[in-house]
C-alpha cells in the first residue's frame, strides 16, 4: 500500500529532524572534546611551567616545592600518600587500592630532580607533569588492580630513589605487574636528521634503524622501550597510539640483554631499577640527547619554549589508556 503524500511528507520531516539532531549532538560532542583537550593542555603546561623553575637539585627550595606538589596532588586525588625517605632523598608514593586484586600493582612514575644550572623542562618536568595528569585521569574510577603513582628522587644520581623503592618492594615480595616510567616526553622535531641513533643500534635493531632512516631521521616519534617480561601487558598500546595519531616506535629488550653494557643507552632511567629486579617495565621517552640538543642544558636552555605540548599530551593519553587496560586485566 502506498503512503499518502501527507504521510510521506511527515516521514521525510521526521527523518530530516533526526538527522539534524544527530549532527547537532555530534558537533556538540566534538566541541566538548575539544574544550576538554584544551583544558588538559593548559593544566599540563601550567604544571610543567611550575616544575621547570630552577634550581631543582636535591636540597634546593624548589626541589622541596615540587616534592610537596606531588604529595599534595596525589592526596587531593584520593591516593594514600607516603613520603618514602630513604636517607639521602625522598620518593613520593601514591596508592589507589584495587577492589578485586589489591596485591597486584601497576606503577607509573617519573623523576623530579634535575642537574645543576638547568631548568629541566623536558628532563624531567614533562615526565612529572605526565604522572600528575595520568593520576588525575585514572583516580576517578575504581579498578580491580592497585594503581601506584610515584615521583622519584635522585634519578640524576644513578637512579638512587627508584632503586631504594624497588629493593624494598622486592624484599616485601611485592606483586608488581607492570611499571611505566616517563623519561622526557615533550621534545619533537619534524626536521630531517633531527634524530640521532646510538652507535651499534644498526646491528642490534636493524629494522628500527631502517624505519627511522626511511623517515629521513626525523625525531617525530615517541620511543617505547620495554623488557620481554612486559610484553603481555602491552597488547592494546598500538591501538591507543593509532587512535591518538601518535607516531611511535617500540624496542623489546630480551631478559638476557637488558643488563648488558651494549644496552646502556636503553637503561638510562628509573625503569632499569625494575628491570634489574625482574619487574616488567617500560621507559617512555623522546630519546633525550639523541634528539633534544638542550639535554642537560648542554647546547642551550631546556625550557618550556622548546616543548611540543600536543606531542606530550598524546603520549600521556596513550599510556593512561594502556594502564587503565592493565588495571582491569
Amino acid at each position: 500500500m502506498k503512503k499518502s503524500p501527507k504521510k510521506l511528507l511527515v516521514s521525510i520531516v521526521i527523518f530530516t529532524l533526526i538527522v539534524i539532531a544527530y549532527i547537532y549532538i555530534e558537533n556538540e560532542d566534538d566541541k566538548t572534546k575539544a574544550a576538554n583537550l584544551n583544558k588538559q593542555k593548559n593544566r599540563y603546561l601550567q604544571d610543567v611551567t611550575f616544575i621547570s623553575k630552577m634550581p631543582r637539585t636535591p636540597g634546593s627550595d624548589h626541589h622541596k616545592a615540587v616534592q610537596n606538589m606531588c604529595a599534595d596532588r596525589f592526596n587531593d586525588l584520593g591516593f594514600q600518600v607516603e613520603l618514602h625517605d630513604y636517607g639521602s632523598g625522598v620518593n613520593i608514593i601514591g596508592v589507589h587500592t584495587g577492589k578485586q586484586n589489591p596485591t597486584e600493582k601497576i606503577l607509573v612514575s617519573a623523576h623530579y630532580d634535575t642537574v645543576p644550572d638547568c631548568n629541566g623542562a623536558d628532563d624531567n618536568a614533562t615526565g612529572i607533569a605526565g604522572v600528575l595528569e595520568t593520576a588525575r585521569i585514572l583516580a576517578s574510577k575504581q579498578h580491580p588492580r592497585t594503581l601506584v603513582v610515584a615521583c622519584w628522587d635522585e634519578e640524576e644520581h644513578e637512579t638512587l630513589g627508584s632503586k631504594e623503592f624497588v629493593a624494598r618492594e622486592k624484599n616485601n615480595n611485592s606483586n608488581i605487574k607492570m611499571s611505566y616510567v616517563y623519561e622526557m616526553i615533550g621534545y619533537k622535531s619534524d626536521k630531517p636528521n633531527s634524530q640521532q641513533i646510538p652507535t651499534g643500534f644498526e646491528l642490534l635493531y636493524p629494522k628500527l634503524v631502517e624505519q627511522i632512516q626511511h623517515n629521513q631521521n626525523r625525531g617525530d616519534f615517541i620511543l617505547l622501550v620495554y623488557d620481554d617480561l612486559a610484553t603481555g601487558m602491552l597488547s592494546t598500546i598500538t591501538e591507543h597510539t593509532d587512535k591518538q595519531n601518535l607516531p611511535s616506535l617500540q624496542i623489546k629488550v630480551s631478559s638476557n640483554m637488558k643488563s648488558s653494557t651494549s644496552h646502556y643507552d636503553l637503561r638510562r632511567s628509573d625503569h632499569s631499577a625494575f628491570w634489574d629486579a625482574d619487574f616488567p617495565a617500560m621507559m617512555i621517552t623522546d630519546t633525550a640527547n639523541f634528539r633534544n640538543p638542550n639535554y642537560h642544558c648542554r647546547q642551550g636552555a631546556d625550557n618550556i619554549e622548546s616543548l611540543d605540548i600536543d606531542f606530550a599530551i598524546k603520549t600521556i593519553n596513550v599510556i593512561s589508556k594502556t594502564i587503565e587496560d592493565n588495571l582491569a586485566q
